[in-house]
């Protein structure tokens, strides 16, 4: 059993803590917010409660770092330096240089350093590794209403990073160019952002992000050249779409045209992705192993940096 403090319990940090009731092999032991308030939310006994992390930090095996980002960089590196295992939520840091030290220290310390990147766990997305094959063009849409709780970071660094994180992952090539244009909205950072990434072995990426619609939508397509693959990140369905023959048909003054293709629904295990990332931390903790995914985060981190000092 692998005894977890929780630090910051604001949105995200809330998900955490219900999702750590659900887990196996782990059991949250404390709490730490400066908002006394957000104490409230635990509604499971005998868990400690604390504004400051400090008090209970010996008492743990890891940490579950949930407080604006910000505050990322010197909290688990003060952690990673208490011989605790670390679970940071996305971005691990402000800087590339921030996140190389702290996978340094857990390297050093042989002490787990995971990342928060959710979507990796989603089960179509677990799926998706097994269909892919020699993809071309791949288009992300990440899309939902404004949240007051984000403005502290762009849409780049609040959700777009999510899905350059996938799409790094599938492509698995080195980047040859990458653009991005943006527009604010609702706060004085990006808050519309569409990002174009060229890899060398010449895949495409669109990636939409927004943080201004009236909707939510969170889905990826991927182009290959015997499907057209659709993934539904909300509902966690897979789609498949197999081209099988078109035709014209001429009529009394009318064209039509007619494209006929099969639809194949894959079926995906659902389960709470972010438990699934919760069991995963405490099952690296136990075994020794996965302790970090230092290139991917870092891959990921650098090129989320890199879009985010071009937005405006």
């Amino acid at each position: 059993m692998v005894k977890i403090g929780i630090i910051g319990l604001g949105h995200m940090g809330n998900y955490h803590a219900s999702a750590c009731t659900l887990a196996q092999n782990i059991k949250l032991v404390a709490v730490a917010d400066p908002n006394e308030e957000n104490f409230k939310k635990i509604k499971t006994d005998n868990i400690i409660k604390s504004i400051n992390y400090k008090d209970w930090i010996d008492m743990v095996d890891a940490v579950i770092i949930a407080v604006p980002t910000e505050y990322h960089h010197q909290i688990a590196k003060d952690c990673l330096q208490k011989n605790k295992h670390v679970l940071v939520e996305k971005p691990i840091t402000k800087t590339l240089d921030q996140a190389i030290e702290l996978f340094q220290i857990a390297e050093e310390k042989n002490l787990a350093l995971h990342i928060g990147h959710v979507e990796r766990f989603n089960g179509a997305v677990q799926e998706l590794k097994k269909i892919i094959n020699d993809p071309y063009l791949i288009e992300c849409h990440r899309i939902g209403p404004f949240a007051a709780r984000v403005q502290n970071d762009s849409v780049v660094l609040d959700l777009m990073i999510h899905d350059i994180d996938l799409v790094l992952n599938i492509v698995n090539s080195k980047i040859s160019t990458s653009e991005i244009i943006s527009r604010k909205i609702k706060s004085n950072l990006a808050d519309i952002a569409v990002a174009q990434v060229k890899f060398e072995n010449g895949v495409l990426a669109n990636i939409t992000s927004s943080r201004s619609s009236q909707i939510k939508e969170r889905t990826m397509c991927i182009h290959q050249k015997d499907a057209f693959i659709k993934l539904d990140f909300t509902t966690q369905d897979i789609f498949i779409h197999r081209h099988t023959s078109d035709s014209v048909i001429v009529g009394n003054n009318q064209l039509q045209y007619k494209q006929e293709a099969m639809i194949e629904r894959l079926f995906v295990f659902k389960d709470n992705p972010l438990k699934q990332e919760i069991e995963y931390f405490a099952n690296s903790i136990k075994s020794g192993k996965q302790l970090n995914n230092a290139k991917n985060d870092i891959a990921a981190l650098e090129l989320t940096l890199k879009l985010d000092s071009l937005v405006k």
